[in-house]
């Protein structure tokens, strides 16, 4: 516990430092510019990834399917945002991974089902409902299993 102390608050010294070397490198203005495009450009990132995460957020509801590859991309999404808004180099280049992790769950896996790893992944197919599972031969027929419950 303590490191994390020591690391919060050497972090924004950090970021003052790496502002205060990029401004002797570059100058002021091209510094302040970087700074104000930056937090433009973070805040717009969190209101798009969290408009976004809560459309196909209902999406996945409506469509009767597991939601947990929305809410990974919007949590990288609205995370990457959070670190480009703040100001400083060193968050700027946080922010990237989270932004590759943020692209990299978009699509939500492949199949009907949005690749969601958890659980069984249901789809509706005209009047049927699919649960992909898996089975192997040798399973006890459903009569003679008695670790399930009766439908009496």
């Amino acid at each position: 516990m303590p490191l994390l102390r020591i690391l919060l608050l050497a972090f924004p010294l950090i970021e003052l430092a790496s502002l205060i070397l990029l401004g002797q490198a570059v100058g002021v203005g091209w510094t302040l510019f970087w700074v104000l495009f930056t937090g433009v450009l973070g805040l717009m990132l969190i209101q798009r990834q969290g408009w976004g995460m809560f459309q196909r957020l209902q999406q996945q509801m409506l469509a009767n399917r597991n939601p947990g590859a929305v809410l990974k991309s919007g949590m990288w999404g609205v995370l990457a945002g959070a670190l480009i808004a703040f100001p400083g180099l060193v968050s700027d280049v946080l922010a990237l991974p989270c932004l590759i992790m943020a692209l990299r769950h978009r699509g939500g896996g492949s199949g009907p089902g949005g690749g969601n790893d958890q659980g069984p992944r249901t789809y509706r197919r005209g009047e049927y409902t699919i649960i992909e599972g898996e089975w192997q031969a040798g399973d006890p027929p459903r009569e003679r299993d008695s670790s399930r419950l009766r439908d009496h």
